[in-house]
């Protein structure tokens, strides 16, 4: 872009340069370019791999608001910045197992299908900054047909990586029937067991209920940091507790952990 300085105004386009009056004076600038329309776009078949990959995120994006409401109760008490980047992440992982519909065409319902399926699902973390693997420093025991969890000898103090501030621990198990067809889902959320951070060796066991059907059952492990104040427990922020999927089970299969 280029300012005409002359006795006169240029007005017009000369080969590729415009010249234009505006308030800093008269300006003489490359002729625009011609931009693409939503048709032209739309019936260009260079851009087929765009377009494909645009309906496949707006699609995810749509299935994965309700894969993060699963578990929500749990998730406003722990996620981080990536959360629903991550969400999305997951339901484009199962769109790529549909192997009947080419890409753009690709569907929940068929990728749900896959064999790898428990491989993507197991072990997505709420907050990813802090994973079940460093936060819990033992093992446990998950019964799929009671619905529950058990921790043998467990030392709070020791088993945990326990954030600063933290005098307690809260230990909740939650079943979730995801409807991935409909978009609907239903969540049983059971009773949760606080723990003093210097009680002695214990044996903890926490159970969640069932749901009415089975189209996709995950399993959901939450623990959450609180500081006591008196006869209060002030959970602590989002960012220092955990929660994640620890169990898939399909129809007619057997719970994989």
């Amino acid at each position: 872009m280029a300012k005409v300085i002359a006795p006169f105004k240029l007005s017009g386009t000369l080969d590729d340069i415009n010249f234009v009056n505006t308030p800093d004076g008269n300006i003489a600038r490359m002729k625009r370019e011609k931009f693409m329309t939503s048709k032209e776009f739309m019936e260009n078949p260079i851009y087929d791999r765009i377009r494909e990959h645009g309906k496949e995120m707006g699609y995810a994006a749509r299935k994965s608001r309700i894969f993060r409401l699963l578990a929500v109760q749990f998730y406003k008490k722990s996620k981080d910045v990536s959360f629903a980047g991550r969400a999305n992440k997951i339901i484009l992982e199962i769109l790529k197992e549909d192997s009947l519909n080419p890409k753009g065409k690709r569907t929940l319902e068929e990728g749900m299908k896959s064999p790898f399926l428990h491989e993507i699902l197991l072990g997505f973390e709420g907050n990813k900054n802090k994973p079940l693997s460093k936060v819990l420093h033992t093992g446990f025991e998950h019964f799929p047909e009671q619905r529950t969890l058990k921790i043998a000898d467990f030392i709070p103090k020791i088993h945990l990586d326990w954030p600063e501030e933290a005098t307690h621990v809260h230990l909740s198990l939650a079943l979730s029937n995801w409807y991935f067809a409909n978009d609907n889902f239903d969540t049983c959320y059971g009773e949760e067991i606080i723990c003093d951070k210097e009680s002695e060796k214990q044996a903890i066991q926490i159970t969640s209920g069932i749901p009415k059907e089975n189209h996709c059952l995950l399993t959901f492990l939450f623990i959450g940091f609180s500081k006591k104040e008196r006869a209060k427990y002030t959970l602590l922020h989002r960012r220092s507790n955990t929660v994640s999927i620890i169990a898939c089970q399909m129809p007619e299969e057997p719970l994989k952990y």
